[in-house]
């Protein structure tokens, strides 16, 4: 149970950072030694401030639980989504090129955007901007992790809402 809870985020129940980076670990080892594809992405929600601050924390924090679970439902079964920090999400994408990652990241953004959240408040809606990043290309996994992050300052940067990487 505490080893559990050690790798569990407690407000969305979906891996935490720490969890993360295990797999992370364990999955880049095995794509550099087998040569095998493997992509990650880090996801922001785009002006969560905005939310926290006209609708409340409560809303908030329902709404990082409805959008962990909407990239838990949308992701394939062997993929983790893990809670990043913050508003920002983690997905680890095993066997799975750039390009794939590219397409599975702007399925998730274009199915975030249409999330039904008028239950919460009347009329919210969200967007997330997307920062992908893959094995092939990053020399040791820090350097994955900062390749995905400037992705994701790329599709900030560039007007939100949209995947870069």
């Amino acid at each position: 149970e505490f080893a559990r809870q050690a790798r569990q985020d407690p407000l969305t129940a979906i891996a935490n950072r720490r969890a993360f980076d295990e797999a992370l670990d364990r999955e880049y080892a095995r794509a550099r030694r087998g040569g095998g594809s493997m992509s990650i992405a880090l996801v922001d929600i785009d002006h969560f401030k905005a939310i926290n601050d006209r609708h409340s924390h409560a809303v908030g924090d329902e709404v990082l639980r409805r959008v962990a679970a909407y990239l838990q439902s949308a992701c394939r079964g062997f993929d983790l989504v893990a809670r990043w920090g913050g508003e920002e999400f983690a997905l680890l994408l095993p066997e799975t090129s750039r390009p794939t990652a590219r397409a599975i990241c702007e399925r998730l953004r274009v199915g975030l955007a249409a999330l039904d959240l008028g239950d919460l408040a009347p009329g919210l809606r969200l967007t997330a901007s997307f920062g992908v990043a893959d094995a092939a290309t990053s020399d040791n996994r820090h350097r994955l992790l900062q390749d995905a992050d400037e992705a994701l300052y790329r599709a900030k940067a560039n007007g939100r809402n949209r995947v870069e990487g």
